[in-house]
């Protein structure tokens, strides 16, 4: 869509976006300045920026700089000894972490869970006793020798005759 506009904005655009950016509708920006909503639309499309990856990447630095220094300044007044700056410090540091796609689902380390983790499963324990069944292994990891009497409740007649 961004294509299709031209992206030098009039007078008149500028006029539209700042009646558009003091809270007023589409549709009345457009009376007020005797336009169709589209054309008022297509006016506030020529004065803002571009919306493409290269103009997104460029504001995401842009903030994280912002933040980084809001942190700076907040930094120094926690280390004076300023309570406030110091809880300012932690929720601007926060917002900071949230937006690099730090948090503490991403970077906490449990130590329980870490060992739970390298641990087999109770789903795995049985999978491999099944599997070293279904190969003739035992527990220790010989092979299971033939059977060398014939079991109890068969006849041994019946084993000669097939």
């Amino acid at each position: 869509m961004q294509d299709m506009i031209d992206q030098t904005p009039s007078e008149e655009d500028e006029r539209i976006y700042a009646l558009w950016q003091s809270g007023k509708t589409l549709r009345v920006c457009a009376r007020e300045m005797g336009v169709s909503p589209l054309e008022a639309e297509y006016a506030i499309d020529r004065c803002l920026p571009p919306f493409s990856s290269a103009s997104q990447f460029r504001a995401y630095k842009r903030d994280l700089q912002r933040l980084d220094d809001v942190s700076a300044y907040y930094y120094a007044k926690a280390m004076a000894g300023d309570l406030d700056s110091a809880h300012i410090f932690a929720r601007v540091n926060e917002r900071r972490c949230a937006m690099s796609g730090w948090s503490s689902m991403t970077i906490k380390m449990d130590p329980i869970a870490a060992q739970t983790a390298e641990q087999p499963t109770r789903f795995d324990k049985i999978h491999a006793a099944i599997m070293r069944v279904a190969r003739g292994e035992q527990a220790n990891g010989g092979a299971l020798a033939p059977p060398i009497s014939p079991a109890t409740d068969e006849n041994p007649d019946d084993r000669e005759n097939p």
